[in-house]
């Protein structure tokens, strides 16, 4: 029961990541608009704190090697973005409406936006893989082909909207490989999760506990 409480919980503030993040992107740009509340810039800090929590909990109840993996890799790259839409927009390489509010809060949204994708692309790459191990290889890499004129389209459309802008020097093909390595790294970090946890496993150690080693 306490285990499909928190993975309900992680589903809603993963979904809830999803549409704040999405809707930064499209006028009104309803979340810079409300973060200029500090109400609402507590509500997203709790919102990921919950949601990463959450996962957490739901893993550690399962006590499933598999789990503890997906939870660390997609958290960690989801932390990856976070710190990624804070450096850039100060680097001046990436501007506009999208980031025209508190830049943490913002970027935290993105963050939980990117572990909802991520988790939807990894658990089909584990469905795969626990049947067949090259069709899940074969079927994310058509995913990351997939990627690249997905982001050069999108990227093109942001920028020629206006509400996107681009400096210093990065260009639409920075973006793609930056979208490539975001997209590869959770199946890196999972599958090195894995082979760690199960090491330290079959060592005798409880798989809570090289959790807690690793968060």
């Amino acid at each position: 029961m306490r285990t499909r409480l928190a993975g309900a919980t992680a589903i809603i503030g993963l979904v809830m990541g999803e549409i704040g993040g999405a809707s930064m992107h499209f006028p009104p740009f309803l979340p810079q608009q409300l973060l200029q509340s500090l109400v609402a810039v507590a509500a997203v800090f709790l919102l990921a704190l919950g949601t990463i929590t959450s996962l957490v909990i739901w893993a550690r109840l399962h006590g499933d090697l598999d789990r503890f993996a997906f939870v660390a890799a997609v958290t960690s790259v989801g932390g990856l973005a976070v710190m990624v839409n804070v450096l850039f927009p100060v680097l001046g390489w990436w501007g506009g409406p999208v980031f025209a509010g508190p830049l943490l809060p913002l970027a935290l949204l993105t963050g939980v936006r990117a572990m909802f994708q991520l988790s939807l692309v990894l658990l089909l790459y584990r469905w795969l893989a626990s049947r067949r191990q090259w069709l899940a290889l074969l079927i994310y890499s058509l995913i990351l082909l997939a990627l690249i004129p997905g982001t050069i389209r999108g990227d093109q459309h942001f920028l020629h909207s206006g509400v996107l802008t681009f400096g210093n020097g990065y260009t639409i093909w920075y973006d793609v490989l930056l979208g490539e390595v975001f997209f590869l790294l959770p199946v890196i970090l999972y599958e090195s999760c894995r082979c760690w946890l199960s090491n330290a496993h079959h060592a005798g150690r409880h798989p809570r506990h090289s959790f807690d080693l690793m968060v």
